[in-house]
């Protein structure tokens, strides 16, 4: 991993004319360059346009004053948001081009707050796997190991690989069961999942509508925090205090199997917190973690396949043929059987409502694995998203941040999750968390 300036730190400097747009952006698109070869981060880079977009801020510096709060911020994006014209490529050769996409509401709202979009960033084919694999357009390379391929996690592989390896300071990823707080564990980096709905979807590619949501990967929760009030047209707001919290910690049955070394900095951490004097309970969550992994799956399933049918269905097209199984298990469900779910989701959520509610904060580790290599994975296992499904079925706002690492020094990551619509006040929770644990 490479360290660098926060994007706040970058929107500092940039506002205070102590350096230029056009010198931050030209040093991002030389570590783009000299690095992408290897990494598979970006799948298309915006050099001469982002050069534009900096020149014209600086510019605006000198005449009126910085744009907004990203002024000169290098930012990339999930390549499944229309930006500029251009559409969604979605991590597939399947679909073409469409022009006149226009720019996707959420990243006009990075643009307008003063970022500089350079690219758009791999991903897993559709945002349909949690590994990080891409067997179609090629897998991210994990830069916290240069010797051996490891895999990123996905869906948001791209995005995660140029935050952890410095090439940008900010990147968007979308999360429908894990796809930001997923590949933000493995690459050693912080991964927000906002409540659903809160930042608009419109102008972006969709795998399962009942859960996808856009959100901000980073290096530290601060720039969580501010890409995230932007993307959602919030005020910029400062961290607030945090005092006496009360953690959920789920009865460790539910993590069952999990990796010795992430389970240990799990306890470590949570161990942390008591010792700091807040209140750590014991909850048993009303289902295994796996039932709500296979719940989420099932929507995704049904949703994903009645929108790529056509392409699932042609053998003739250049699908990744893992994705093609993944979409094609989604025609067993009807449309009945869909309803059914949704009604459960909606009843499992009134009831986890009266747990979480008693709660500031409930905690997990982010993934049961590290960062595996690319050629030991099995595509028919789904591993990476069973401590994650969960928030995506409960309608829950999440946040993963970097809590150590293995005896193999592979990151492994801290998720801490509340009810929908507690954005800020878990932001403040996992800002005050990471300072306190150490992570």
């Amino acid at each position: 991993m490479t360290a660098g300036p926060t994007a706040r730190e970058i929107a500092r400097r940039c506002a205070s004319g102590k350096t230029s747009s056009r010198s931050v952006v030209r040093d991002c698109l030389d570590a783009i360059a000299a690095e992408n070869g290897k990494l598979h981060a970006f799948v298309e880079v915006f050099a001469e346009k982002a050069m534009r977009r900096a020149e014209e801020l600086d510019r605006h510096l000198a005449a009126s004053g910085p744009v907004g709060p990203l002024h000169g911020v290098p930012v990339a994006v999930k390549d499944l948001a229309a930006f500029d014209g251009r559409s969604p490529g979605f991590g597939s050769k399947c679909y073409p081009a469409v022009p006149g996409a226009g720019t996707a509401p959420a990243i006009r709202r990075l643009v307008e707050a003063g970022a500089v979009v350079v690219g758009m960033t791999h991903m897993v084919e559709f945002a349909f796997g949690g590994w990080g694999t891409n067997h179609a357009m090629g897998t991210p390379w994990n830069p916290v190991d240069r010797t051996v391929h490891r895999v990123p996690g996905g869906s948001s592989s791209g995005s995660a690989v140029a935050v952890a390896a410095g090439l940008v300071p900010a990147a968007v990823g979308s999360d429908t069961g894990g796809s930001i707080r997923i590949p933000a564990s493995l690459c050693g980096i912080v991964g927000f999942k906002p409540s659903f709905g809160r930042i608009p979807l419109e102008g972006t590619a969709p795998l399962g509508p009942a859960f996808d949501t856009l959100g901000p990967i980073v290096r530290d929760v601060g720039d969580a925090r501010l890409l995230f009030e932007v993307m959602a047209g919030l005020p910029v707001t400062e961290p607030a205090p945090v005092k006496a919290l009360r953690i959920g910690v789920p009865d460790e049955r539910h993590l069952e199997p999990c990796d010795p070394d992430i389970l240990g900095n799990y306890r470590r951490s949570v161990g942390a917190l008591r010792e700091a004097r807040h209140e750590t309970v014991a909850i048993d969550l009303p289902e295994a973690l796996t039932e709500y992994q296979a719940l989420c799956g099932a929507v995704v399933g049904y949703e994903a396949y009645r929108h790529h049918r056509a392409v699932a269905e042609d053998p003739a097209t250049p699908l990744d043929p893992h994705v093609r199984q993944r979409l094609s298990a989604g025609r067993e469900i009807d449309a009945a059987r869909h309803a059914d779910l949704m009604r459960r989701r909606e009843r499992d959520i009134a009831a986890f409502k009266a747990i979480g509610g008693a709660f500031d904060v409930i905690v997990l580790p982010s993934t049961p694995l590290p960062a595996i290599p690319v050629d030991a994975v099995d595509e028919t296992t789904i591993p990476m998203s069973r401590y994650t499904r969960i928030g995506n079925w409960l309608d829950l706002c999440a946040i993963g941040v970097p809590n150590g690492v293995t005896a193999s020094v592979l990151p492994t990551g801290f998720q801490l999750m509340a009810l929908s619509g507690n954005d800020v006040r878990l932001l403040d929770c996992a800002e005050y968390v990471a300072g306190t644990t150490g992570t």
